[in-house]
């Protein structure tokens, strides 16, 4: 690996940190999107696999979301907080449209990046929500 590559850990977070950053925006995400690739540049080398999940879930974020709602439990997707949300967008949109990644691998990445970025509890919340999920596929 070259020191402009990345690796699909670190694109992981690039999508969750720029995914959460939509959340507290008024205008669309692409507005900025040009603005965080370019104060971003290590993006380049997995451009490709970060504007697919930035794209798929920004698109139709209500559908992304309602894929995992029901496994939510004593919760509702608009009172998640912020970042858990985003985690499970990710992993829920990478386990039914990233064929190259294993499910196990997107379950593992959600849990990683729950227990670096989310509050107490969420990674096993978190996982308990996508284990739900996998098994209803």
């Amino acid at each position: 690996m070259n020191k402009t590559e990345i690796t699909r850990i670190t694109t992981r977070k690039h999508i969750m940190f720029f995914l959460f950053q939509t959340n507290f925006r008024e205008e669309p995400y692409a507005s900025y999107l040009g603005l965080y690739r370019e104060m971003n540049p290590e993006l380049e080398s997995d451009i490709d696999y970060f504007l697919k999940v930035v794209n798929g879930i920004a698109s139709d974020r209500k559908a992304v979301d309602s894929k995992f709602e029901k496994f939510l439990r004593n919760w509702e997707v608009d009172r998640l907080p912020v970042v858990d949300r985003v985690i499970l967008e990710i992993a829920v949109y990478e386990i039914e449209n990233c064929e190259d990644v294993p499910v196990s691998v997107s379950i593992n990445e959600a849990v990683r990046l729950a227990k670096e970025f989310a509050g107490d509890g969420a990674s096993s919340y978190i996982n308990g929500v996508l284990s739900s999920f996998e098994k209803s596929l």
